[in-house]
């Protein structure tokens, strides 16, 4: 055994035998050239891909992947496809209505088969059977967009007004049966510490998980609000006592009350007593309440970030007239 492959060896180190082969693979090469280059009539098979679905239709399901055809082509073709399968694409815009069904002929399919085909093919035959649709209709709505926050301020810093989010809403376009349940679109949480000054960030949206066939208009928002400094005013505002019987006159204790007011400094240099209005209801002064009424604040400028009165209840006593 030893010596045989010696001799191998030996024999595949001389320049005739080295000779002999190139030209073996040369006649091989040649030989495969001259058979690829022939004209062949075979079988083979397209992958499909569905095209121009109308916009107010989902295709429920792929009614087809593949086609089989028996094409008239060379032999380089025939490998090309074996190597990589050609795709081809249906036009569902051409599809038919008929018995509450949508399909494509088959006419339809071999002109747009016989389209897609190099000048070096011919289609022969095909699959000739009529593809039919499934098709779920799709309805779109506006859906609100709602900011998840977390926010802490600086001292004496606080929120002017609401967060503002850019779009505020968002279109979806799906099969009924999925964004019917679908009331509102969340944002990823927005921490923000120690705010002293506005900020405005891009932020992504908790869009709803595993929905074939919904989009949705917008990935992501852009969410602001305005920060600003605060100070405090204390107004002394007079208690109006209401719904009193017309001989009954009533004195109140104190007769004014303290109003805390917070806001800026351009609104407090603003405020007068008269902008507040605090009442206490007579009607609703009962055996167990004594001789004390209830007060509230019940009108005060909006410009104002946060209010407060100093007393809930004041005493008082009846002057009959």
């Amino acid at each position: 055994m030893e010596r045989l492959l010696e001799w191998i060896k030996t024999g595949l180190k001389k320049r005739k035998v080295k000779i002999f082969l190139v030209f073996l693979l040369c006649a091989s090469l040649a030989w495969l050239i001259n058979k690829l280059s022939l004209t062949y009539t075979s079988n083979t098979s397209f992958k499909v891909e569905y095209v121009n679905i109308p916009d107010d239709f989902l295709l429920a399901t792929s009614p087809k992947d593949e086609i089989a055809v028996r094409l008239k082509a060379v032999g380089f073709q025939f490998l090309g496809y074996e190597l990589k399968p050609k795709h081809i694409q249906l036009d569902v815009s051409k599809v038919k209505f008929e018995n509450d069904r949508y399909y494509l002929t088959s006419d339809q399919i071999r002109i747009q088969l016989e389209a897609q085909l190099s000048n070096s093919s011919a289609l022969v035959d095909f699959e000739s059977e009529a593809i039919y649709f499934d098709f779920t209709s799709l309805e779109t709505k506006k859906i609100p967009v709602e900011a998840v926050l977390q926010l802490g301020f600086a001292t004496n810093h606080i929120l002017d007004g609401k967060i503002t989010v850019d779009p505020d809403s968002i279109q979806v376009s799906g099969p009924k049966s999925q964004i019917d349940s679908i009331k509102v679109v969340r944002t990823s949480k927005v921490t923000k510490n120690n705010l002293s000054n506005s900020f405005t960030e891009e932020v992504a949206l908790n869009l709803p998980k595993g929905l074939e066939g919904t989009s949705f208009s917008d990935k992501k928002v852009m969410v602001s609000g305005k920060v600003i400094k605060f100070s405090e005013k204390v107004v002394e505002v007079p208690v109006n006592v209401v719904n009193l019987p017309s001989n009954v006159q009533v004195r109140t204790f104190p007769e004014v009350v303290e109003v805390r007011c917070q806001g800026t400094i351009e609104h407090l240099k603003e405020l007068e007593k008269e902008d507040f209005v605090v009442e206490a209801d007579y009607e609703k002064a009962t055996k167990e309440t004594g001789n004390r009424l209830s007060v509230k604040l019940v009108q005060y400028p909006k410009t104002l970030h946060n209010v407060v009165i100093n007393v809930n209840e004041v005493e008082f006593i009846l002057r009959r007239e």
